[in-house]
């Protein structure tokens, strides 16, 4: 035993190197001139992401070599590399550099001092890189999005730094990286999935439907032995199943699962949507999975207790509450040309039987041509129009010929009613957007898979529900109450809640499932190529 101490003591102290003197200055030469580069050059070649908190943590550590434990320095190489597994690029932590350097640790090094210098550098700068990117997610979702104002966790660099030190001092290095990845389930499975993807792409063939066809079931049909293969390559069916090119009931509830695992028409036609996602490959699956773990990084330290998530892509909302799924619904988002925004902000009240002003981007583009060519619609659904004294104006007297938008002088604010465009309540978290939660006269449009039929704001299915959880007041606020009220017709006053919950408005094209399952969601927006190649990017120099 006093061997093997001995041993590893000599070890160390040889890893140390025979001059700490000159270590300890080609460690504050270095790092001071990264500083002064600017660039993040190293100047015996190499890249540091982040000289400015690189010198600070050498610095802090009077240009001591912060590596010295070869045990800990081969966990953290090994942490590094699995990084991967986050859906990340080793290469930006520096690991084939590290990695070459460290295989020769145990041959002369030419420029030794210069080179041990080189590595602990390296090292400390992939370290906090990958902490960094874990905390905050590597993109920047501010440079993809103007409207995003998460605030995403301030990477702090002496706290962040000075933890480091303690872990490298105390040997905790592995919860330090554990601490900064996402406590979420939902990230976890989308780590399972990102693995399960990937090993099916390395070892299994993928077979591509021709979707020039609509397949039905009871259909007969060339193409029905190729959705066989491919159901069977994802696991919904058994692969020593019939090759049958008769679309058989077993079929069907195959591709009616599958439908469902990814929010479509649960029909069993095989269509557009049910093939774009059928033929969406291994790589795809995986750069999708990539694509929302880093999205889910920028939110993630954002989390509250309670929270409202509108997935924009999903269609779908969940109401959190202490930190578990206590509610959820489909919604309505905006249109292509009119996209609902990323962002935040805390919802402060609900207002019943709401009156609608028009934005003046929507009257000229939906209402005047209607209000045009026939003005008793004004009347017909319950608009009523003011001039600039505020009076309001009889739609059935105004010459509308000489009316377009540059010059119409009227706001034009729809009654409280059945055909109001915010239904009978709406949930407001005040923002720059106008954007804000509502109920909507056209319900029967929920019965789509894909809902973007907005001017941005979200319609809620079952808004009355909603507004009875959110309340939470049993004796003054049931859904009868609140049934009782909006029948009333009754403009009411606006309902404060009495406890702090946000609305997280964001992008996910792949989401959750209550069951623990993933979905795969139509990329609507066009958002991820932008992300997906922000992602694969070396690295900024911060």
């Amino acid at each position: 035993m006093l061997l093997l101490r001995t041993t590893m003591l000599l070890a160390a102290l040889i890893w140390a190197a025979p001059s700490q003197a000159d270590l300890q200055y080609e460690l504050q030469t270095i790092t001071e001139q990264l500083v002064l580069d600017a660039g993040g050059h190293l100047p015996s070649g190499g890249m540091v992401y982040q000289p400015a908190i690189v010198e600070e943590f050498y610095f802090d550590l009077a240009y001591q070599p912060a590596w010295q434990d070869r045990d800990q320095v081969a966990q953290v190489l090994a942490i590094l590399k699995d990084s991967y597994s986050d859906g990340l690029d080793p290469q930006d932590y520096h690991y084939s550099q590290l990695m070459a350097l460290w295989s020769q640790r145990d041959i002369d090094w030419p420029e030794r001092d210069r080179s041990r210098a080189r590595f602990d550098v390296l090292l400390t700068d992939g370290a906090l890189l990958y902490i960094r990117h874990l905390l905050q997610g590597k993109a920047d979702p501010k440079q993809l999005d103007p409207h995003f104002n998460y605030t995403r966790l301030d990477f702090e660099p002496k706290r962040i730094s000075a933890r480091l030190r303690e872990a490298i001092a105390d040997g905790s290095i592995v919860s330090i990286f554990e601490q900064a990845r996402p406590a979420q389930t939902f990230y976890q499975q989308m780590k399972a999935a990102l693995a399960y993807y990937r090993s099916l792409d390395a070892r299994q063939s993928f077979t591509s439907i021709p979707s020039d066809t609509v397949l039905k079931p009871g259909q007969t049909h060339a193409n029905i032995s190729a959705l066989r293969k491919r159901l069977a390559e994802l696991g919904y069916t058994d692969p020593s199943d019939s090759a049958s090119k008769v679309y058989d009931q077993q079929l069907v509830t195959a591709v009616r699962q599958f439908q469902a695992d990814h929010g479509l028409d649960i029909d069993g036609v095989v269509g557009r949507q049910s093939y774009a996602f059928l033929n969406m490959t291994y790589k795809q699956r995986v750069n999708s999975l990539r694509i929302n773990m880093d999205r889910l990084r920028w939110i993630a330290q954002d989390v509250t207790d309670d929270f409202i998530i509108v997935n924009i892509a999903g269609f779908e909302m969940y109401y959190m509450r202490n930190q578990r799924l206590f509610w959820e619904s489909p919604v309505m988002v905006g249109t292509i040309a009119h996209q609902t925004p990323v962002f935040t902000a805390r919802l402060k009240y609900l207002e019943f039987n709401p009156i609608w002003t028009v934005p003046r981007s929507i009257i000229g583009r939906s209402l005047l041509p209607k209000f045009k060519t026939n003005p008793q619609y004004v009347l017909d659904n319950n608009y009523h129009l003011y001039d600039r004294s505020g009076k309001q104006v009889d739609p059935l007297k105004l010459n509308w010929a000489s009316y377009s938008i540059n010059n119409f002088p009227f706001s034009v604010v729809q009654q409280p009613g059945e055909k109001n465009a915010l239904g009978r309540v709406k949930f407001i978290f005040p923002n720059r957007h106008a954007v804000y939660l509502h109920d909507t006269p056209a319900r029967n449009l929920f019965s789509r898979s894909a809902r973007a039929f907005s001017s941005g704001c979200v319609r809620v299915k079952h808004p009355l529900e909603f507004a009875e959880v959110l309340l939470d007041d049993s004796e003054n606020w049931s859904l009868s109450q609140v049934q009782g009220l909006v029948t009333s017709g009754k403009p009411k006053e606006r309902v404060y809640l009495d406890r702090d919950v946000d609305v997280m408005l964001m992008y996910w094209t792949t989401s959750p499932t209550r069951d623990g399952k993933l979905q795969f969601h139509a990329d609507i927006y066009g958002k991820d190529p932008a992300a997906l190649a922000a992602l694969n990017a070396r690295p900024r120099v911060l």
